[in-house]
């Protein structure tokens, strides 16, 4: 990987987007002095990976461009029209006046989609203290979604997360 990363001849023939910058960075959580002064050569990379977080790259996609193709419009044009105030009215009652039923279903659908521990590994940084900021390794036990570098903090924190942490447990009760 040294040799990979830093060699003149692979550099330009690797592209350095945003999505493979976030996975050469998950490297730096295998450092520790113990291997740094076992095997030397790595605290160049250790440097490279620190210098690397300071560069911005560019997005791994390139932007969505949309174009109005004439066709589609002109079909969809000659389908509703004189249909377009009932089509106003059915989007305003399904879209933006839910129902309770819909909305929890919607929310339940969301939930499943965005589960915290699939999204919380795709973070490159790693999480940190609700109470203190430092780094973090255990999580909230009821909401699983605020982090704690130890029980002292937890407790600490509690009397602010305590509603939150209700409301979220039980959305996450329910949804199951």
């Amino acid at each position: 990987m040294l040799t990979f990363l830093l060699s003149e001849h692979c550099q330009p023939n690797y592209q350095l987007n945003s999505a493979n910058q976030s996975a050469i960075l998950k490297l730096r959580s295998h450092f520790n002095p113990v291997i740094l002064d076992a095997l030397p050569a790595l605290v160049t990379l250790q440097r490279y990976l620190e210098e690397l977080t300071l560069i911005s790259a560019p997005n791994s996609r390139p932007p969505l461009i949309l174009e109005q193709v004439p066709e589609f419009y002109t079909a969809l044009e000659a389908k509703c029209t004189g249909k377009w105030a009932e089509i106003a009215a059915k989007h305003h009652k399904e879209i933006f006046c839910m129902s309770k039923d819909r909305l929890k279903r919607q929310a339940d659908k969301f939930a499943k989609t965005y589960d915290l521990d699939v999204m919380s590994d795709l973070i490159s940084e790693p999480p940190r203290c609700e109470n203190c900021g430092e780094l973090a390794a255990k999580r909230c036990s009821g909401c699983q979604s605020s982090w704690y570098c130890g029980r002292q903090c937890q407790v600490g924190h509690w009397k602010k997360h305590k509603d939150t942490c209700k409301l979220i447990a039980k959305t996450m009760r329910n949804g199951s």
